[in-house]
């Protein structure tokens, strides 16, 4: 009787360490920059709110010759 040769089937753990390391570095470079994308989204945000608001409180004195109370 022969004996068929079984070829292994999956990874070996050194390939999925591979991997695993590959995946890291990847992230490790692609998170400071998406990490600084939205730092620059919510200041862009907010300066653009302190515009609108600026615009509303002069609207306001244009339209009453005073600004709005504070309380």
């Amino acid at each position: 009787m022969t004996k068929l040769r079984r070829r292994p089937k999956g990874f070996t753990l050194i390939e999925l360490l591979i991997v695993i390391a590959i995946i890291l570095i990847l992230i490790a470079i692609a998170l400071p920059n998406f990490l600084e994308s939205q730092m620059r989204a919510k200041i862009a945000r907010v300066m653009s709110e302190q515009r609108s608001f600026s615009i509303a409180m002069e609207s306001y004195f244009q339209d009453f010759r005073e600004y709005p109370p504070d309380q």
